[in-house]
């Protein structure tokens, strides 16, 4: 009989420690979900961004500040909420909250005492840096607390914005409600152009520690009434060096193995005036470090294949229209690799990742390099060979 009631209660003690509820939870309608946060420079007296004051009224210098702005969605301006319709309210289904802080934990600490919720940055999804604190103060200083908070997402996206970054968060989508999602996937490169880099808080980590690479973060900018991306922040030091364009950030894409295709245009080798329009379907650089007798030579081989998708008029025999028109796409793909070299070398920001490979393939070499001068004047040999899948599948 006591052995059946052990068999009994058993069970009932298992139960009672599974069952014991979640320990600290927190109810959601406790919480006010941050999705996305802008950092700039505060505004000094006359309107304008500057750097805050750095030093203190003994003479001892203060840590400067930013202007941090976080975006958090409003529950009753949401669609089918049943407090939409109840009047009130500007009609947008998030709220900017903004302080001016020195650190970001000090700035959430500041805003916290606005709201009845307690701020929640878990579900943070964009990371925008202005251009001014992107110069002045640098990438880690502001990415610190969320690198080192478990609690956000590695994929939440990070951009530098050319202007002011709390511009962008207000700027409301013309399609959709929630502008959050509308900027993601303006940053994922949805469109396929290649146009734009695609970044995020965990490559960023990755690319900032490698010796011999800096890091890329796509470039973000408002035009009227329009939010725009294409081209890229090119980063040195941690500081931002200057921008890519988009054409140029389309080249990097294809030298660092990044690109997704991307549509060109091209003149007609035989009606001049007439365009055609391909699409770059795949690409694929291959590096090889080459010694030529004491010199130390990177060469990069793009491989790719293109599909026309439009002609504005008539086009010549096919054999001889397959042989001119690989010919122009590999010049414009040519063009823009070497443009995106050229630009790096012009910030002195190794953004392809030419040191990196130096170093793990000739190490005693890059030991006596100062990379940081010796880039720009390290020759790199670029050559492009295109096909066109037209031709490939007449010849399968």
């Amino acid at each position: 009989m006591r052995k059946n009631r052990g068999y009994f209660f058993f069970p009932l003690f298992l139960l009672m420690v599974m069952a014991a509820g979640c320990w600290e939870g927190q109810e959601i309608n406790e919480r006010a979900f941050v999705f996305a946060v802008a950092f700039d420079l505060p505004e000094s007296e006359d309107g304008e961004e500057g750097a805050g004051s750095t030093e203190g009224g003994n003479g001892e210098e203060k840590v400067p500040k930013f202007t941090m702005s976080v975006q958090v969605p409003d529950p009753s301006q949401m669609a089918g909420s049943s407090e939409q319709n109840q009047g009130g309210g500007s009609g947008r289904p998030f709220i900017i909250l903004g302080t001016t802080a020195s650190t970001v934990l000090s700035g959430l600490q500041q805003l916290q005492r606005e709201l009845d919720r307690t701020l929640f940055l878990g579900h943070t999804r964009l990371i925008l840096i202005g251009e001014g604190v992107a110069r002045e103060y640098g990438i880690e200083r502001v990415l610190d607390y969320f690198i080192r908070n478990f609690q956000i997402q590695r994929v939440a996206r990070v951009a530098v914005v050319e202007g002011k970054a709390r511009e962008i968060l207000e700027q409301m989508p013309p399609i959709g409600q929630e502008p959050t999602t509308f900027l993601l996937n303006l940053l994922s490169g949805a469109g396929g152009t290649s146009l734009v880099y695609v970044s995020d808080l965990g490559k960023y980590m990755v690319e900032n520690s490698n010796i011999g690479l800096e890091p890329v973060l796509p470039r973000v900018r408002k035009s009227g009434d329009a939010i725009l991306t294409g081209g890229a922040a090119a980063i040195r030091g941690d500081r931002l060096a200057g921008w890519l364009t988009p054409f140029e950030t389309r080249g990097l894409n294809i030298l660092k193995n990044e690109f997704v295709g991307s549509d060109y245009e091209v003149e007609c080798p035989f009606h001049p005036g007439d365009r055609i329009n391909v699409a770059v379907v795949k690409t694929n650089a291959q590096h090889r470090l080459v010694r030529e007798g004491k010199t130390l030579t990177l060469k990069i081989l793009v491989r790719g294949v293109f599909e026309t998708t439009e002609f504005t008029g008539e086009h010549g025999p096919e054999e001889e229209l397959s042989k001119e028109l690989t010919q122009r796409v590999a010049a414009e793909i040519l063009n823009e690799t070497r443009s995106a070299l050229n630009k790096a070398r012009e910030l002195k920001a190794d953004v392809i990742g030419i040191g990196k490979r130096i170093r793990a393939k000739q190490n005693k070499n890059w030991q006596g390099m100062d990379w940081g001068e010796e880039f720009p004047a390290f020759p790199v040999e670029i050559e492009v060979k295109m096909e066109w899948a037209q031709t490939i599948r007449r010849l399968e």
